[in-house]
């Protein structure tokens, strides 16, 4: 009996009914029937060494793709490195496969070398768990899109015992359920302001419409696509985040509503405590409200069917006159803080300028959508807004970044640290890639959030050697004048240190978080 080669042939029908098109595959012993048999099918493979860093990939090529992706591991601790990657799948709904290879059954509480129990692993973050061994005669998988799945595969010594053509498929079948939020019919909104997060770029046109026809005052972050956008002028909050807050603690408005993923600005989390009784709606293709306390969610794809009742109880032209006049003296700002992050970011944000970027979790998330003024319609944008950790980073961005002509990657100096081995990952790829590392010396978040020095994590390392290990280009910036030194680099993979002068950073968060008091 080919115990082993019948077990890989129903994965391969498995990830062949729900559509996967890509396999990553990590090195490992236990999972070596898998690979041995990919070699004759007609998936993409790729191969990496390292677990976290092929899992944050797979997530960057789900974004990209739209289609699910799988990673194949050995046995043990191997399945463990995967977590953080699944858990960002999740709060994503991103279809992330994980087939881990694993010895029998009776292995398990043994404590023989890599024989740890893999099922439950994952926890509530994988929708299904399979547990598969050649005892199994019939499956039934049930699946829910957009969430990761756990096929976890027991093979038996010797781990080849076929080839492929000979394999005898049991039956196995494959549904997958949808998931969505609930279709918002006959709901009303009365005197909203709305944030706009991270929506696809399919949906932009009909939030873009749904805000002018209903003239909904708003801001736009950066992964909106909606920025700055020219017809979106007259309604949009531009110069800060405050605004926000400012209009419903003056009772200008009634509703907040939240119009795609879960926002990064401040106020968002005030909506916990000090706005604890403010009514939230969100319309989102995720699962998930974003708040600990109770507010409604409703699919973005039924947002016009929401009526809509605006008193005119907030004066556009007196909110947009303040607006105008709070990011002008932004402007000012910078200019006088030439060589602080915040600038550097604006700057940087020029260059980068049409093409695609993504950007790191912490602080550079914030200061770009607090910071960056130019006009980001429909810019190809992207961070990984599930858990919100800055870990894998690099990796996701890679893996998004793929087929791209050029693509921008903008991160602090820890979030690169905890993704050194990603690099590897563009080993033979051939389009222009380009990281730029804001290090300012550690978690500098935490100095704003905390108040405190004694929770940077603070360090004093650069990236050169690094960018060396992995034949990238690399060039180091210290002043916003050494920026026109970009435009002589032609390399196609090129890491960017930028070092900015923190003692005018701190002086700018200062001085522009008294302009948004007043």
């Amino acid at each position: 009996m080919n115990k082993n080669i019948d077990l890989v042939a129903n994965i391969f029908d498995v990830l062949k009914q729900m559509n996967v098109a890509d396999i990553i595959v990590c090195a490992g012993a236990r999972n070596l029937p898998l690979v041995e048999a990919l070699e004759y099918t007609e998936f993409n493979i790729e191969s990496y060494f390292e677990e976290r860093s092929a899992g944050f990939y797979a997530l960057g090529k789900i974004k990209s793709s739209k289609k699910p992706v799988a990673v194949v591991t050995t046995s043990g601790t191997a399945v463990a490195e995967i977590l953080p990657a699944v858990i960002e799948a999740y709060y994503q709904n991103l279809d992330l496969i994980v087939v881990s290879a694993d010895r029998p059954k009776n292995y398990r509480g043994s404590g023989s070398p890599q024989s740890i129990n893999h099922i439950g692993i994952f926890s509530v973050y994988a929708n299904t768990a399979i547990d598969w061994d050649y005892l199994t005669t019939e499956f039934k998988i049930i699946s829910t899109k957009n969430k990761p799945l756990h096929l976890n595969v027991c093979f038996q010594e010797p781990l080849i015992d076929g080839k492929l053509g000979e394999a005898k498929k049991t039956t196995v079948t494959v549904t997958v359920q949808h998931e969505k939020p609930k279709i918002a019919s006959g709901l009303k909104i009365v005197n909203p302001i709305a944030i706009i997060s991270e929506i696809d770029f399919l949906d932009r046109k009909m939030v873009k419409d749904f805000l002018l026809k209903n003239k909904i005052i708003h801001y736009a972050e950066f992964l909106s696509g909606l920025k700055n956008d020219a017809q979106l002028l007259s309604l949009q909050i531009q110069s800060s985040d405050s605004f926000v807050k400012n209009i419903f603690k003056n009772k200008q408005a009634s509703t907040l509503l939240r119009i795609g993923g879960v926002p990064t600005l401040r106020f968002w989390r005030d909506l916990e405590s000090d706005y604890k009784d403010l009514p939230v709606i969100s319309f989102s293709s995720r699962l998930f409200t974003g708040l600990a306390r109770e507010s409604k969610i409703f699919d973005l794809q039924s947002i016009n069917q929401v009526e809509v009742h605006v008193d005119n109880v907030v004066d556009n032209q007196i909110v947009l006159s303040f607006d105008i006049e709070l990011q002008n003296k932004k402007i000012n700002l910078l200019n006088e803080h030439k060589n602080s992050e915040q600038n550097f970011v604006n700057k940087i944000a020029n260059y980068i300028y049409p093409h695609a970027v993504y950007v790191g979790n912490s602080l550079p998330i914030r200061t770009w959508d607090g910071i960056v003024s130019i006009n980001q319609n429909n810019q190809d944008a992207y961070a990984n807004r599930g858990a919100n950790g800055i870990d894998g980073q690099i990796s996701t961005y890679l893996g998004w970044a793929q087929n791209k002509p050029e693509a921008w990657c903008v991160v602090g100096d820890l979030t690169a640290l905890y993704d050194l081995s990603a690099l590897g990952l563009a080993v033979g790829s051939t389009n222009k890639k380009r990281i730029v590392i804001i290090n300012n010396c550690g978690g500098q978040i935490f100095s704003r959030i905390l108040g405190n020095q004694k929770y940077l994590n603070a360090q004093k390392v650069d990236f050169k050697s690094w960018a060396q290990m992995w034949l990238w280009d690399y060039i180091l910036i210290q002043s916003v004048d050494q920026m026109q030194d970009l435009k002589n680099i032609s390399g196609q993979q090129l890491i960017i240190e930028l070092r900015p002068d923190n003692l005018q950073t701190e002086s700018f968060w200062k001085q522009w978080d008294l302009l948004c008091k007043k």
